[in-house]
């Protein structure tokens, strides 16, 4: 009997028992479909996740934003006085290493909008420099950005978002018409021509940030003419990638505090690597404790499986000492059996892909009514974790199939013919 026969007539024994085996497989099943539906879920938000972050300029930042009072416990302690200048971004550009730029800016929500044929808009007000669209990522549609002579000189112009320009002017050009602003509604109003559009950006997880909905103005404009304030409220730090972020950090804090009498109480820092990478020990942990659910399942499913192969040996005795009798090997009826074992978890874990990528494909599809602002939830199964399923698929068929198999390899042959089924 050759080796390749064995093979074959342990497959044909699967084939005639359907029921059986398909019961059998069911554990293996749910055990990799469950596990593969989490991680293809999970490493979905991770992208939708990467992708709103690169919408707000990427990982390789650090925003400085102005801590106004300070709790200790939930408890109020005091206010702080302290505020970023203009001045402060540029020392952080001159001093510090690997610093590309820095972006001061302001942020002003609700600002009343009016175009001159008297259509209006409430948009996101952001005062800002000419690097904010390189910093963002944000691409021009029509016109140009702003530039450093519209910092410098205070310009009255304005660049405004994709959803701003369509709600002021519908599908007219904005380019050179005149827009009036107020930054609170009892201010007199301030007239700004917009000099350029931008190109869709995309709504953020952060359903109050949406870049379509912005209107952007000369930082010193914003200043001098609109809010009327001397200082900035955030600085978005932009550094070398590979760069040490505690190194920035240290080295952005030293500047602030040589310009503010060695005060720093009023700094405030957001990070969106450490936000990725907490995100990424979050996962970790998930997945170890619904790996180790899973585990034990299949470790049950596996038990199962060893059942169903010693059943199969009490049947087949007789057929063992056939073979036998006529010259089959040890080795021959060893692996007829462990194909059995294997074939059985081989084809669950086959389906069980299949029915994780479905499943992720139904709970993406639910996940996007749950959570409205996500126009799609991408379902990511990445192929090292389908080649895992298999391996770990023929792993578990040779660990629970070597009892069986060695229990029928060692009948004796004489005996064997002596069974009656």
């Amino acid at each position: 009997m050759k080796l390749r026969d064995a093979i074959t007539a342990g497959i044909a024994h699967l084939a005639r028992n359907k029921l059986r085996a398909g019961l059998s497989i069911l554990g293996i099943f749910i055990g990799i479909a469950s596990v593969l539906c989490m991680i293809a879920i999970g490493d979905g938000a991770k992208l939708i996740i990467a992708q709103d972050i690169e919408k707000l300029g990427g990982t390789n930042q650090v925003q400085f934003w102005t801590r106004t009072s300070i709790w200790k416990h939930r408890r109020f302690v005091r206010r702080t006085t302290e505020r970023y200048t203009l001045e402060d971004a540029r020392a952080i550009e001159a001093e510090c290493p690997n610093v590309l730029f820095v972006l001061p800016k302001h942020e002003g929500y609700e600002t009343f909008v009016t175009s001159r044929d008297g259509r209006q808009a409430r948009p996101l007000l952001e005062g800002v420099t000419a690097d904010y669209a390189i910093g963002m990522h944000w691409d021009l549609h029509t016109g140009r950005f702003l530039s450093e002579g519209d910092i410098e000189d205070a310009k009255q112009v304005c660049v405004l978002g994709a959803e701003t320009a369509t709600e002021l002017f519908g599908d007219a050009s904005p380019l050179g018409q005149e827009v009036k602003i107020r930054y609170h509604w009892r201010q007199a109003p301030v007239r700004l021509r917009v000099v350029g559009v931008m190109k869709t950006k995309g709504r953020s997880l952060n359903i109050w940030y949406c870049l379509d909905d912005a209107i952007c103005v000369p930082l010193t404009t914003y200043q001098q003419r609109i809010a009327g304030t001397r200082y900035v409220e955030d600085l978005v730090v932009f550094f070398e990638k590979g760069t040490d972020i505690d190194g920035i950090i240290d080295s952005v804090k030293h500047v602030l505090r040589k310009r503010h009498r060695g005060k720093d109480d009023f700094i405030g820092l957001w990070i969106p690597k450490r936000t990725t990478k907490q995100l990424d020990h979050i996962e970790r942990v998930i997945k170890i404790t619904l790996g180790s659910i899973a585990g034990f399942s299949l470790f049950v499913s596996g038990i199962g499986i060893m059942n169903i192969c010693l059943v199969s040996v009490g049947e087949k005795t007789r057929e063992i000492g056939l073979r036998k009798s006529v010259g089959a090997k040890q080795i021959h009826i060893f692996y007829q059996f462990l194909t059995e074992s294997i074939c059985l978890c081989l084809c669950g874990g086959v389906l069980g892909i299949a029915g994780g990528w479905g499943a992720a494909q139904g709970m993406a599809r639910l996940a996007v009514r749950i959570v409205q602002i996500v126009p799609e939830w991408p379902v990511v199964l990445s192929l090292p974790w389908i080649l895992t399923s298999v391996i770990f698929s023929v792993f578990m068929g040779i660990s629970f199939g070597v009892y069986p198999a060695m229990q029928a390899a060692r009948l004796s042959p004489i005996d064997a013919l002596r069974t009656e089924n």
